[in-house]
């Protein structure tokens, strides 16, 4: 008897394990569609507020398809040790459908390997480039914004 109740719970805790119980590691549990995808603008970590940030605005067909395949391809990771956070600004990646905000997702600095979710930092995987690498190669202008995404004109110094 014994045995049978051990067998049962065995079986059990095993279902429980290779159920749906279990939580995904992906960003995102519905995809990014391409074809509802307008516009993409980048805007790296800000330094001083007064001199704005770097940023782009993607529209081309092909660099967006780069940047839905990595943010629709990206894994969570294990939430960074507070010690390992980058300490500075944030970059922030704003995908529109139109002139609706469809996703935005918020990165420590500009190391696109680091994303906040789930209210904490945490390691992000890709299959192939990283977001941030996707920016560099970019041939979008690069623009000044402020801290409203608004173009601005970097002071001289």
């Amino acid at each position: 008897m014994k045995r049978k109740i051990l067998v049962g719970i065995s079986s059990i805790m095993l279902l429980l394990m290779f159920s749906g119980c279990s939580t995904s590691n992906a960003l995102l549990d519905d995809k990014i569609n391409l074809d509802d995808i307008d516009a993409i603008q980048v805007v790296l970590a800000m330094g001083n507020p007064a001199y704005g940030a770097d940023s782009k605005i993607i529209t081309d067909r092909n660099e967006i398809d780069a940047f839905v395949r990595a943010f629709n391809s990206a894994t969570i990771g294990d939430e960074v040790d507070p010690l390992n956070v980058g300490i500075g600004f944030h970059s922030s990646y704003y995908i529109y459908s139109g002139n609706s905000l469809v996703h935005q997702f918020r990165f420590n600095v500009n190391d696109t390997s680091v994303i906040w979710w789930n209210e904490g930092w945490h390691y992000i995987y890709y299959d192939g480039n990283t977001p941030f690498e996707l920016f560099q190669i970019s041939t979008a202008p690069v623009i000044v914004v402020d801290e409203n995404r608004v173009e601005m004109e970097r002071p001289q110094e």
